[in-house]
């Protein structure tokens, strides 16, 4: 009797441990996947000398095909003198078009087969000034299979969505992928036709508030504005038939929307599972701050592939589960609003997105829930001999960058243990003030 009884009693326990295990084993494969084609990228040491401050984007496609127009509009500040300005661009996107702005001169430029589109200033401008462009351009973005740009369909209904960590943005736009480097604010307008063949209507999401949709004829323009600093793999787009429908999280008397953005073949599903979201912001904003992007939103939008990405205020999710729920939403605080500055500190990121999952076990599951877990990832990680969380510069393969045992759970682990050593109150204390130290915060 008692054999069975505990036998009852551990069962909920084994099962928890073992959906989060299956849960992150899909979250890290699918996050190596999509930075397998895409990590050789280095950060481009020639966009190096002048920081980004404003882009306006304005994008004009149809989900049912890959090929995209686009404008981009970058104000930045020379931190040297220059007389040429360099974005990242793969090399088979057709430009057209560069503009000063100020004059609306055309600007002479070269799209080289290294991805570099080199654009000649009319004169030259001095450290510290002010200055802005417009690009002009289109093509098929390159899909690497995995993200930066994919068409495909989903229940019969066309869908455009991008996923651009590490390296993928400049597959789809002008951009300057810098980790260091964050844009401090955007505007994104998607224009696209208002309907579907299926005659169901195109729902366009990005990053930040909505602000308006346009209706002029056939199309319609969707304006997001985002006033947080953001690097360019944080930024997406994606367009389908999406139903949609928010939770509201009170956060302490000034509410907030999470805004969700769902396939109507999974609308019953996904209803069912997101208003966790509530609770684990909740969880969250007690333990550390208050969410980084209140001001704006937070959402989920569905996407073609399995597992999730930490878009800033909008994850784009493969499914509802809670620990994918748990992960991503953690990343808006380590990730997003503070970012490691090299892929080499990437379990800055990931190893705490886990721990954060983890705590969600431990405050809603309880204790021998969360003891399972940890034990779990001490499995992981000791499974193999060696490895360090730290990525030492000729190891940053994407397999060693989102590898599983050491970014992810041992990464977990060494925030558990700093836990243990400093003791609840001084730990997430600390946590608090590393979100808020200024240096590193919106950074």
């Amino acid at each position: 009797m008692r054999l069975t009884s505990l036998f009852f009693f551990l069962l909920p326990i084994v099962l928890i441990a073992q959906n989060y295990d299956e849960e992150l084993d899909n979250i890290v494969a699918f996050e190596s996947n999509i930075a397998s084609k895409k990590i050789d990228f280095k950060t481009n040491l020639n966009t190096a000398n002048y920081d980004l401050k404003y882009h306006k984007l304005e994008f004009n496609l149809d989900p049912s095909s890959a090929y995209l127009e686009g404008q981009i509009t970058s104000h930045y500040v020379a931190k040297e003198d220059l007389n040429q300005v360099v974005f990242d661009l793969t090399e088979n996107m057709n430009v057209s078009h560069v503009y000063y702005l100020y004059s609306g001169a055309l600007l002479n430029f070269v799209h080289t087969t290294d991805d570099e589109l080199i654009i000649d200033l009319p004169a030259l401008q001095n450290t510290g000034v002010m200055d802005s462009l417009k690009v002009i351009y289109s093509g098929n973005p390159v899909s690497s299979g995995f993200g930066s740009y994919e068409q495909s369909d989903h229940n019969g209904s066309p869908i455009i969505w991008t996923l651009s960590e590490p390296y993928g943005a400049k597959g789809w736009w002008p951009c300057k992928q810098d980790l260091n480097d964050k844009i401090d604010s955007i505007d994104v307008f998607i224009t696209t036709p208002k309907f579907n063949s299926n005659n169901e209507e195109n729902i366009a999401v990005s990053n930040g508030l909505e602000i308006i949709q346009i209706t002029s004829g056939q199309y319609k323009t969707t304006h997001f504005k985002h006033q947080y600093p953001i690097p360019a793999y944080l930024i997406a787009i994606s367009v389908t038939n999406y139903l949609t429908y928010s939770h509201v999280v009170d956060n302490n008397g000034s509410p907030f929307e999470i805004v969700n953005y769902v396939y109507p073949e999974n609308y019953d599903n996904a209803n069912q599972s997101t208003p966790i979201t509530v609770d684990i912001m909740n969880l969250f904003s007690g333990l550390f701050e208050e969410y980084p992007f209140s001001n704006e939103k937070y959402g989920h939008a569905q996407f073609g592939w399995g597992g999730g990405m930490e878009h800033t205020t909008v994850s784009f999710m493969g499914g509802f589960s809670r620990g994918l729920i748990a992960h991503e939403l953690a990343h808006q605080w380590f990730g997003n609003k503070v970012t490691c500055g090299s892929w080499k500190d990437i379990w800055l990121n990931e190893g705490f997105a886990t721990y954060l999952s983890g705590l969600v076990i431990e405050n809603f599951d309880g204790f021998e829930s969360f003891t399972s877990w940890k034990q779990n990832r001490i499995n992981s990680i000791t499974s193999q001999p060696g490895g360090s969380v730290y990525i030492i510069d000729n190891d940053t393969t994407s397999s060693r960058i989102f590898n599983g045992r050491l970014s992810y759970s041992k990464g977990a682990m060494v925030a558990h243990m700093l836990r243990k050593e400093l003791s609840d109150a001084i730990f997430f204390e600390s946590l608090q003030n590393y979100l808020a130290d200024p240096d590193l915060s919106y950074g």
